[in-house]
């Protein structure tokens, strides 16, 4: 992207001004497109493509730097060698403005870099002029001052003295006086030497050149002034000699003089000054007050001027002479004497390895030519960079004498205001500007140079005709610009890892590896200056500009806006298993090529990995192996470039695991079966790239759990306990008989018989595992249905509340009762019930025996309610629901009643016979087939 840098010594206006006050706003997706500034560039930019017009970047604005971002991204940095605006105490911006207004009881300009303020009339000091916590005044010396004039930037105090005004005058650094004498009569003693009071705590110094310097109490010199003049009022060029001599025709009176500056056809004379104290006197030039021949009034100025600006000029005479803000080239007319001015540019911004320069030239405004015609300057480079004087001072005429080479070009042109021409004049454009200028400030740059210094002769190439008469020209010093074009070039781009796209997996930086012949890269691409980027990518077979080009884009950039990501995706050409070498480099809008980006490595892997085999001692393939609730280990194997295995059984929730080792690749997980017989284990190979293999499967055989079983017969004819004759074969858990329970004549033998009124058998602790799959069942007659809703049968004590509750429950089936099996999620919570709704076998009657069964299958997350009515067929009915929810319960298992809020409760009433307790699930057929024993 191209930025125009203007480096000048005044530059335009502050941008926006909104009522005095500068309005900055950052782009939105809805701008104010009548807001021409931003809060920095990066806003800019997006205010000014938006809007289509140039924005200021206002975190760039100085005193004596602008930047303009203009819609294409191009940058206008203005860097002024006199300073353009103010910054105000409140952080807001003015334009330079010296004219005049009465604040209080003082008159201060509007906007300039002095603190200075001029007397309202009085007899205070005429000018006090601040320098940080010091202050210099100046006071007329001969009496009060009258309520001052105010015309502009000056104050005029009129008869200070009789046929004598004071001007008082404010500059962008400083301020000027003078006194106008109006005629032979005014120019009395008292104005032949003219002296004026100092006063404040800022020394004043006489320096070599006739000038003055103000220095302030640490030291620093804060002012200079030129050395003093006088000039009259001449309007008559031929008197000045202003006219080429041929040039006939009737002539226009020039502008006439003031007492800021003299008039072009004006007579001047240097005047000396003193300093002794307190005092500085002004030595008037009698000869010019008594000369016959001198146009009234008569001016005597000495100015007082900072130290910022940066232009400087010379003559082959080493004279001072007061030039103000004009630059003089050529001979002056009024002495003989030649003249050449001089202009540093600061081009820091320039000083980088990728800049490029497009294109340079100088502007200037050329105020006055003694040739009615056109005459050539000629601009040169001087041999050393910078001026060595303070701004608008003299350097010595062989400081800078013209080089033998750095001509960069000249223009030609006139201006004539002196009204000699026939008509005056207007200012004359003057444009210098050239390939060998273009270059040569290239060249500055590529130097690191930080300064970029010229000088105006009114010479040719050669450096002859200086010193002819009509090339003597002025300019003005205020409009003087280099105006420098450039870019730089894109910043070399980032390779991105591949993980910005699928088409990685593991290794997706480099060195990467994909799982495609086409795959996607991407580059984060940029440019100092941001605009529009077109970046190539290029694929080799080696990291090398010489390795063959396996595949590019130069034909088809990509377009991307700047900072961005650029993507390219590989059209065709890479093999799988082949390994790659890819880079990218931008161009901007101005066809200027960055630098290549690093190397990046890319594999192309599309084979999928092979998972070899899978291996378990507890569980091996297609055989039974270890009983249920034993955890196995197995072994995955698998090739070399497997990066992990991902396995799942039974088709439940999958894992991942990282593989380990080298040829082959391994992986070890455990498993803990929740149900028995055939399950099958499932597995997945995945590589780096991303490659997954076919799914393995693994079939094993869990063998149940021995036919472990707790049993109460209940054949006891009286006594406290109730025997366990279950597969453990020595009574492990026994219950113990309390409360009103009796043994009748049962469905098999005797029978325990329940009133409801506190009687129960319980063990003293658990008998079921309540966290793995278990089966409860036993033959029931109830006797009072209706004495109760709720009555249990079989259960198992928690803290507070049963696990499970083999029971009838009055309110299912519409309110008619049901035979149900119930778990609870959490100890003391609500429970879900699988419940039969008798359309087999009927709904619960009083003295029916009849076998309850309740499962529950962990594995399934199930549980299961059976009754049968039937001993010899079997037949019967099922109920069964969804249930989840893992505690274990470690109190008692209990025959004839539950236990709600840590107490017994919902007692049976009726007889229960042949009680069976299975720590896993029973089909169907086992539970009949267990009943009919």
């Amino acid at each position: 992207m191209a930025v125009a840098v203007a480096v000048a010594l005044v530059g335009s206006g502050l941008g926006v001004v909104a009522g005095g006050s500068e309005v900055a706003i950052a782009a939105t997706a809805d701008p104010d497109c009548s807001v021409t500034v931003a809060a920095d560039e990066a806003a800019a930019a997006a205010l000014a493509a938006e809007c289509g017009v140039a924005v200021e970047a206002l975190s760039e604005r100085t005193e004596f730097e602008q930047v303009m971002v203009e819609p294409s991204g191009t940058q206008t940095l203005t860097v002024a060698a006199v300073p353009q605006r103010m910054r105000r105490t409140d952080g807001s911006w003015a334009a330079i403005d010296p004219t005049l207004s009465v604040v209080g009881d003082s008159v201060v300009p509007a906007a300039t870099l002095a603190d200075v303020r001029f007397s309202a009339g009085g007899s205070g000091p005429m000018a006090t002029w601040q320098v940080g916590g010091a202050a210099f005044t100046l006071s007329w010396p001969l009496g009060a001052l009258p309520v001052p004039r105010l015309v502009g930037a000056t104050a005029v105090y009129d008869d200070v003295l009789p046929g004598v005004n004071l001007h008082v005058t404010a500059l962008l650094e400083g301020f000027t006086h003078s006194v106008e004498i109006s005629s032979p009569a005014a120019a009395n003693p008292q104005v032949r030497q003219l002296q004026y009071v100092m006063g404040g705590d800022v020394q004043v110094e006489p320096i070599a050149d006739g000038g003055l310097r103000l220095v302030e109490p640490a030291g620093e010199t804060v002012a200079t002034t030129y050395a003093a003049s006088m000039w009259d009022s001449s309007l008559d060029p031929a008197i000045a000699g202003e006219v080429e001599a041929s040039r006939g025709g009737d002539r226009e009176q020039a502008e006439p003089a003031t007492g800021a500056e003299p008039g072009v056809t004006s007579k001047r004379t240097d005047v000396a000054v003193g300093v002794s104290e307190n005092d500085l006197t002004v030595f008037v030039d009698e000869a010019m007050l008594d000369d016959p021949e001198v146009t009234w009034p008569v001016f005597v100025d000495p100015p007082f001027n900072g130290l910022r600006s940066k232009w400087a000029y010379a003559n082959n005479a080493n004279k001072n002479w007061d030039v103000g803000n004009r630059a003089w080239v050529g001979r002056n007319s009024y002495d003989g004497v030649l003249y050449r001015s001089f202009f540093d540019f600061n081009i820091s911004s320039l000083r980088h390895a990728e800049t490029v320069v497009l294109s340079a030239k100088v502007t200037m405004v050329l105020d006055h030519s003694w040739s009615c015609d056109p005459t050539a300057v000629h601009l040169y480079r001087t041999n050393t960079d910078g001026i060595t004087v303070s701004s608008g001072g003299r350097m010595n005429w062989s400081t800078r004498p013209l080089p033998s080479s750095y001509r960069l070009t000249s223009w030609s042109g006139n201006a004539n205001e002196a009204g000699g021409c026939g008509k005056t004049q207007p200012d004359a454009d003057a444009v210098f500007e050239s390939t060998t200028m273009k270059n040569d400030v290239q060249a500055r740059a590529r130097a690191n140079a930080t300064t970029y210094t010229v000088g105006l002769c009114a010479c040719n190439a050669d450096g002859d005709y200086e010193s002819s008469q009509g090339r003597w020209k002025k300019f003005y010093t205020n409009k003087t610009y280099l105006i420098v074009t450039y870019d730089r070039k894109p910043n070399p781009p980032v390779g991105q890892a591949f993980s910005a796209t699928t088409d990685c997996y593991k290794a997706c930086t480099s060195p990467a590896v994909v799982r495609t012949t086409t795959p996607t890269l991407v580059a984060s691409v940029s440019d100092p200056y941001n605009g529009n980027l077109q970046t190539t990518f290029e694929v080799r077979t080696s990291a090398s500009a010489s390795a063959t080009l396996v595949a590019g884009n130069s034909s088809a950039p990509v377009k991307t806006a700047a900072p961005g990501t650029a993507r390219w995706r590989v059209p065709s050409g890479l093999a799988n298993g082949s390994t790659y070498y890819w880079r990218a480099r931008s161009t901007d809008e101005n066809k200027l090529t960055g630098g290549w980006s690093t190397w990046q490595t890319v594999s192309v892997d599309t084979s999928p990995p092979v998972v070899s085999s899978v291996s378990s001692t507890q569980y091996p393939l297609r055989e039974w192996g270890a009983v249920l609730g034993t955890s196995g280990t197995f072994g995955l194997t698998g090739g070399s470039d497997v990066a992990e295995f991902t396995w799942s059984v039974n088709s439940g929730s999958a894992t991942t695991v990282a593989a380990s080792g080298t040829n082959p690749k391994t992986a070890s997980v455990t498993h803990n079966p929740t149900k028995d017989m055939v399950s099958t284990l499932s597995v997945v190979a995945k590589d780096i790239a991303g490659n997954t293999s076919q799914t393995y499967l693994h079939q094993f055989w869990v063998s149940p759990v021995p036919n472990k079983y707790a049993r109460w017969k209940l054949d006891e004819t009286s006594g406290g306990t109730a025997a366990d004759s279950g597969s453990g074969g020595s009574d492990l858990s026994p219950g113990t008989v309390s409360g009103s329970v009796s043994f009748v004549p049962g469905y098999l033998g005797n029978a325990a018989s329940f009133s409801g009124a506190g009687g129960e058998i319980a063990t003293s602790g658990p008998v079921l595992d309540t966290t793995k799959s278990f089966t409860v069942m036993a033959w029931v007659r109830a006797s009072d249905l209706a004495a109760h809703d709720y009555q249990v049968v079989l259960s198992q004590d928690g803290a507070t509340a049963s696990r499970f509750q083999l029971m009838y429950n009055k309110d299912v089936n519409g309110g008619a009762g049901g035979w149900c099996f119930a778990m609870r999620p959490i100890d003391g919570g609500d429970s879900t019930s699988a419940c039969t709704d008798g359309s087999a076998w009927g709904l619960p009657t009083e003295g029916m025996w009849v076998h309850l069964a309740g499962v529950y299958d962990a594995a399934a997350n199930r549980i299961r309610a059976y009754v049968m009515g039937d001993p010899v067929s079997c037949g019967g009915e099922t109920a069964e629901t969804a249930f989840t929810g893992t505690w274990s319960a470690t109190g008692p298992f209990a025959i004839g009643r539950a236990q709600s809020s840590g107490s017994a409760a919902n007692r049976w009433r009726g007889e229960i016979d042949d009680v069976y307790a299975f720590q896993r699930t029973l089909s169907a057929l086992e539970i009949c087939e267990q009943a009919i024993q």
